[in-house]
């Protein structure tokens, strides 16, 4: 029986297939893993969001009896699906010239995390209307602010090192630009320099905890 095939797949990423016809019932497949055709139901779960990252590969077996590209599937927030997806794959059986497969359809039956697109999308929107620029090694990128320490607060025990600036930026620009911020380096904002003290990650933005440079 001509065989299609997952490849590309990541360290660390689940990948599962099911029958069209018990699409609940969930088998895990690696890498090279083959699926005759006919209607094959696959599921990718990353171990964090991602944005625009390939999955995995479908392979088909073409007219020679070798294996060709049929579909690259990625996960990406800004889609709804950053964490992961689930696809249903339909492929033909031929016998002619030798055994190969013809791919028909390839649809998205489930897509996870929808609260990271809402996140995503909200990050996006307050950055465009009330955001701002940082300058993070040549790189320009948005964000907003959403705290200002000027002074430091006197506490029980002695003075409160509190940071002198708190920004969110939405982390795809940053995966656009093949970039994440790093604990210890430096950024420009407003014409002032800062340290990055602390960096939070979530689905959708960067934290970024700031120190003024002297």
């Amino acid at each position: 029986m001509a065989n299609n095939r997952i490849i590309n797949t990541r360290n660390g990423w689940l990948y599962e297939t099911a029958a069209h016809d018990t699409p609940t019932t969930f088998t895990a497949i690696g890498e090279g893993g083959t699926f005759g055709a006919g209607n094959v139901i696959i599921r990718v779960t990353a171990d964090s969001a991602q944005f625009d990252a390939l999955a995995y590969t479908v392979q088909r077996t073409n007219e020679s009896g070798d294996y060709e590209d049929a579909y690259n599937i990625s996960l990406n927030v800004p889609d709804g699906s950053g964490t992961t997806r689930t696809d249903c794959f339909h492929s033909v059986a031929h016998s002619h010239p030798t055994p190969h497969t013809n791919f028909q359809e390839q649809y998205i039956i489930d897509q996870g995390h929808h609260r990271s697109r809402l996140l995503y999308e909200q990050q996006v929107e307050i950055e465009r209307l009330a955001g701002g620029l940082l300058d993070y090694h040549g790189n320009v990128l948005r964000c907003v602010e959403s705290g200002n320490t000027e002074t430091k607060e006197l506490e029980e025990g002695g003075i409160l090192e509190g940071y002198d600036l708190t920004l969110t930026t939405n982390r795809k620009q940053w995966a656009d630009l093949g970039i994440k911020p790093i604990v210890g380096a430096t950024l420009t904002k407003g014409g002032k320099r800062y340290k990055i003290q602390q960096l939070l990650t979530n689905d959708a933005s960067f934290e970024l905890g700031l120190m003024k440079k002297q």
